[in-house]
């Protein structure tokens, strides 16, 4: 189940990261969640290509984070990439959560479960983490 959710970060991480990266535009405009045409986004106005590729490239780097610790799933990477991602998902998390004004009920709605899952996740795989031995040893 660690190896499964840290996949799924990985994954949905180096989606938007590419997504941001090299289509900012459609990014604003539809995102932020691949293939679901939220528009999400650009209810935080204005436009601006330079924060949406750098958002997307940071996500590029941080799925090289998540995915070399899919291939090692050492327990003190495992830790520390969840820490690291919930540094950022914990305060993102709230702003959005206290910037939802400008959402419908429906849209207040899916912001918060998509955003709760961003802190849940990671959450659950330090648990299941801590439960799994030593920092060095792998984790299945």
């Amino acid at each position: 189940m660690t190896r499964a959710l840290i996949a799924l970060l990985a994954v949905q991480t180096a989606m938007v990261g590419v997504w941001g990266s090299i289509w900012p535009m459609s990014f604003y405009e539809d995102g932020p969640l691949p293939f679901l045409d939220t528009g999400w986004t650009a209810l935080l106005p204005p436009y601006n290509e330079h924060l949406m590729r750098d958002y997307g490239l940071m996500n590029l780097g941080f799925a090289v984070v998540l995915f070399s610790t899919l291939a090692t799933m050492t327990s003190s990477l495992v830790r520390l990439s969840m820490v690291a991602y919930l540094v950022f998902a914990v305060p993102h998390t709230i702003f959005h959560l206290m910037h939802l004004e400008h959402l419908s009920t429906g849209g207040a709605t899916g912001l918060a479960i998509t955003l709760g899952l961003t802190v849940l996740l990671p959450l659950i795989v330090l648990v299941l983490s801590r439960r799994r031995g030593l920092a060095g040893t792998p984790i299945s």
